[in-house]
This record gives structure tokens, C-alpha cells and sequence, in this order.
């Protein structure tokens, strides 16, 4: 049968050439934007995927702020540290000064006051070292936790509390004590337990062998202690230069190098976290890039065969149209 479709040629022709031209819209749209899914329902699935991980890499590019407001908050507690370290060594000098003996009374009075004022320095430096009006040394647990986005665990910035070291002043200290001494009638080797805050009559005997005037020796003799116990580090311990004092300098050296230590390991511990978000962070990126953003050369090429498809259909279409002036020939004769 001949009718003036010839064959559906024309309709097929158009079609084709309507696709196309949707498919060439669409690279277009793609090279335009720079994305993939450019169509509500053009790969859902990747874009939900690509949205969540570009959600996590927001929130650690957030988190490796907060990393940095961390390193700074501990190059600050550092200087401070280092101050603590050079006051440290002046005590030294001054305790060394304090141990000659021909030192005069106003010697020893000048040592005295500039050991105070050191010492004095020291708490205020320790108590001064904020962040934003958080303390650092001495914070609450908890407190200064920084956190450092997903997949990182949470860091808290804080040191230990600083303390001028006491200098002990007796066989006891302040706290619960526990001592060893050979008994009154020396036939046995005792130990006692003693608690400051009790009275001396309530010391409790561990030992073997406690005759009566063995306990009342040693209810005695912590009687006699209990009313000097354990004092803090002042400038008149330094400027005498007495032993006690030497090993108050040494636990205060120890105390403030510990507060070094732990300060250098948490700048660390912030470092190794955030090159480790950096690394991770990049690797999000590239992930999300490669579901959203367009192949600009796959794209291209696309475009390219689409416009050559284009200008093939349109000729085609031409062909197709020619086919029916056969029947309007026919007609004409």
C-alpha cells in the first residue's frame, strides 16, 4: 500500500531527532553547570551518596578550625610554660646564693623578697593562662573537649593543676602519711600509719612486738610534728638554701617540665589528628567530585556526536519529507 507517510520514514526520522536534541540539551546543561545531574532524576542515587560525604567533609573542614583554634590556645600555654621554666632556673640561682655563708642578714632579705615575688609569679602566670576565659592548667575534665569533625576523636585541652611544692617539715608531710621507725626499746622495726587531720592518739599500729611506752613514743613524737607538718616553697626556704628547700626546687622543675611534657604531646596529638582530617578530607573531595562534577572530555566528545547527530537528522528529515512529493507527483498527473 502506498500512502503519503511513506512508510512512518518521516515520524521515525523526528523522533530520533527529538531525542537528540534532548541529549544535547542535556551535555549542554552539564558543560554549563560543571555538574553531572542536572535532571531531577538523573543519577538520585549517587547524588544522596556524594551529599552525605560532602556533608562529612564539611564537617571536618569545620573540625580542622577548631584543631587550629587548639594549637593556638596551646603555643599560648607554652610561652607561658617557658616563663614558668626561666623562673624555675632564677630559683636555682637565688637557692645557690642562699646556701653561702657569708651571706648578711640584708643578703638574705634581698634573696628572701625576690624568691616571694618569683614564687608570687609563678601562680599568677598559671592563673592567668586562658583561652577565651578558659582556663588551660588546672582545667575542669571535660571542659575544654575541641572536636575535630567525624571519624576523630575528641581532644581535651588541659593540663594539671599547678601548686608551689611544700617543703616538708618534720617525718610527715600533709595527707596521709605512713612511717617506719625502729621502737623505743629497739627490738623491732614499727610501722605506723598516721593521717594529718586526725588527732596524734589515732594513729594505729601495723607493726609487731608495740610495748605501751613504744605507743606512747610514737603518739609523742607525731604530736610534736603534727603542729609544723608540711609548709609551701617561700622565699625564706630559698634564701637560707636549706636542703628541704632543694628538694622543692627539684619537685617544681619536675612539675613544670611535666606540664611541658603533656603540653607538647596534646600540640602533637592536635597535629597528627588534623593532617590526618587533611588526608581524609581530600579523599572526600576527589569521592564527591567524581559523583557530582561533569567529565568535561567525556561531555565534550558527547556534545560533539550530539551536534553531528543533529545536523544529520535535520537531513534526514529533509530525505524523509522528499519521499512524499512521489505521491504528490502522482497525484499531479
Amino acid at each position: 500500500m502506498t500512502s503519503i507517510n511513506a512508510g512512518g520514514a518521516f515520524f521515525r526520522v523526528q523522533n530520533e531527532l527529538n531525542q537528540n536534541s534532548e541529549r544535547l540539551s542535556e551535555s549542554m546543561q552539564r558543560l554549563a553547570s560543571g555538574k553531572q545531574n542536572v535532571a531531577p532524576g538523573s543519577r538520585t542515587a549517587s547524588t544522596a551518596v556524594a551529599f552525605s560525604m560532602k556533608a562529612e567533609a564539611a564537617s571536618l573542614k569545620t573540625g580542622m578550625m577548631n584543631g587550629s583554634e587548639a594549637l593556638q590556645a596551646l603555643e599560648m600555654v607554652t610561652n607561658d610554660l617557658s616563663g614558668l621554666n626561666d623562673i624555675v632556673v632564677r630559683l636555682e640561682e637565688l637557692h645557690a646564693l642562699g646556701s653561702n655563708g657569708f651571706n648578711t642578714v640584708e643578703d638574705i632579705a634581698a634573696i628572701k623578697r625576690e624568691g616571694d615575688k618569683l614564687l608570687s609569679e609563678m601562680t599568677s602566670i598559671t592563673s592567668g593562662a586562658t583561652w577565651k576565659g578558659n582556663s588551660i592548667i588546672g582545667a575542669t575534665a571535660g571542659n575544654n573537649i575541641v572536636t575535630l569533625g567525624r571519624n576523630t576523636a575528641a581532644i581535651d585541652i588541659k593540663l594539671a593543676a599547678f601548686a608551689i611544692p611544700e617543703v616538708a617539715l618534720g617525718f610527715h608531710t600533709t595527707g596521709d602519711e605512713v612511717m617506719t621507725r625502729v621502737d623505743k626499746d629497739g627490738d623491732a622495726s614499727l610501722t605506723v600509719a598516721y593521717t594529718a587531720t586526725e588527732a596524734a592518739a589515732a594513729i594505729t599500729n601495723t607493726g609487731v612486738d608495740l610495748a605501751v611506752d613504744d605507743e606512747v613514743f610514737f603518739k609523742d613524737l607525731v604530736a610534736a610534728d603534727a603542729a609544723t607538718g608540711a609548709v609551701a616553697l617561700a622565699g625564706s626556704d630559698i634564701s637560707v638554701g636549706s636542703a628541704e628547700s632543694a628538694l622543692s626546687l627539684l619537685d617544681l622543675k619536675t612539675l613544670v617540665d611535666n606540664m611541658r611534657i603533656d603540653a607538647g604531646a596534646l600540640y602533637n596529638q592536635v597535629s597528627n589528628t588534623m593532617a590526618h582530617m587533611s588526608a581524609l578530607n581530600a579523599g572526600y573531595q576527589m569521592d564527591v567530585a567524581s559523583k557530582m562534577d561533569v567529565d568535561f572530555a567525556g561531555e565534550t566528545t558527547a556534545l560533539a556526536k550530539g551536534q553531528i547527530l543533529a545536523q544529520a537528522g535535520t537531513a534526514m528529515l529533509a530525505q524523509a519529507n522528499a519521499q512524499g512529493q512521489g505521491m504528490l507527483a502522482l497525484l499531479q498527473s
